[in-house]
């Protein structure tokens, strides 16, 4: 397993995972209808404008690539207000965290999250009925504050919550 930074060259490849990723976690969650506008395709053109952009110094982002294959992607950067819950609670937050549904439980994501958060204080924002994911951060020393956001319609009105540490 290679854990490195993403490139330009990566980002069809990285939007497709992403994409698969979403759907395995989260299709029990969203709308049906959420499926139809967040194609695979729209995922790639989203991953292309953004590695095409080296991002700035406060960002950290790490793929990993197995045989050629990217399983799974991490992002953190600073803390960034949110529209419920106001200014952040810490300065570094983890923006993303997703990894292919084939490595959960592999440690994979343990190794992104230590590639792009150091230890001490963060935040992250997490679905509230997302049970796998808020068990693998309270293994990372993550806990709710109470802070909760609810999305819109297009994302099923599903409620996330801050979890910090």
């Amino acid at each position: 397993m290679e854990i490195r930074e993403p490139r330009p060259e990566d980002a069809e490849a990285l939007g497709r995972m992403h994409h698969a990723s979403w759907r395995e976690a989260y299709s029990p969650l969203l709308p049906a209808e959420f499926w139809d506008h967040a194609t695979e395709q729209g995922w790639v053109e989203r991953w292309t404008a953004n590695l095409a952009e080296p991002a700035d110094g406060g960002v950290a982002s790490r793929i990993a690539v197995r045989d050629g294959t990217v399983l799974g992607f991490a992002s953190a950067g600073p803390a960034r207000p949110n529209a419920s819950a106001g200014e952040p609670a810490r300065d570094r937050e983890l923006w993303a965290l997703y990894v292919r549904a084939s490595e959960y439980g592999s440690g994979l994501a343990s190794l992104l999250l230590d590639a792009v958060l150091p230890p001490g204080p963060a935040e992250l924002w997490v679905f509230e009925a997302n049970p796998r994911a808020r068990g693998f951060y309270a293994k990372h020393g993550f806990a709710p504050d109470g802070a909760r956001h609810v999305f819109g319609p297009d994302l099923g009105s599903q409620p996330e919550i801050r979890m910090v540490r």
